[in-house]
């Protein structure tokens, strides 16, 4: 960005007062809009991952252990799946800051300045989201392994997914555990403004 530019666009962000938080009920309905696209998005990742995997395979019988074409698992797999999600998200958040979700309720992720994050927030911040659900999938495996709740108390578990969530309920600038260590925070905008481009 130009000298020119960036000042044009940090006086910019002077003048304009700040955007309120997004809302908790909003970022849940957020979170559900965009879980579903990315639903369709790992269906279509387990197509283009499964024919490589089994012509790999058949070449290599020894992988079929890291390969799995059957269950879609297996390190290789879960690595694969990963990446495809983290690059779901980071491309938007990179680009404009609104993911489908946040576009449809007026919402907009960017740095604590106003500006579009980059690719190392994206990281931090899908990290650090992403590891509760981690945690709740893990807790949810053994309480069915060991039957320790019957159902369907059992999806219980993935409560401990919304722990950064839930953080912004305690916090005074309304911002989740995601939002804090990747210096960022999701801001309500007018439709309008919605569709402006950040720097």
């Amino acid at each position: 960005m130009s000298q020119k530019k960036k000042t044009t666009t940090d006086n910019l962000t002077a003048n304009t007062p700040p955007l309120p938080p997004a809302s908790f009920l909003k970022l849940l309905g957020c979170w559900l809009y965009d879980f579903m696209l990315l639903c369709a998005v790992w269906l279509l990742a387990g197509f283009v991952y499964i024919i490589p995997a089994q012509l790999f395979t058949q070449i290599d019988s020894t992988q079929k252990e890291n390969l799995s074409t059957t269950e879609f698992s297996g390190p290789v797999f879960y690595s694969y799946l990963f990446i495809v999600t983290w690059f779901f998200f980071a491309w938007f958040w990179t680009h404009g800051g609104q993911t489908l979700g946040l576009r449809s309720w007026s919402l907009r992720l960017q740095t604590v300045e106003g500006h579009t994050l980059n690719w190392t927030q994206t990281f931090l911040r899908f990290l650090v989201a992403g590891t509760p659900w981690l945690l709740s999938l893990f807790v949810y495996d053994k309480i069915i392994t060991n039957q320790l709740l019957p159902a369907p108390y059992q999806y219980s578990a993935f409560i401990i997914g919304f722990i950064g969530l839930l953080w912004m309920l305690v916090d005074k600038d309304k911002r989740s555990i995601q939002d804090i260590f990747s210096n960022s925070r999701i801001v309500s905008v007018p439709k309008k403004a919605s569709k402006q481009k950040l720097y």
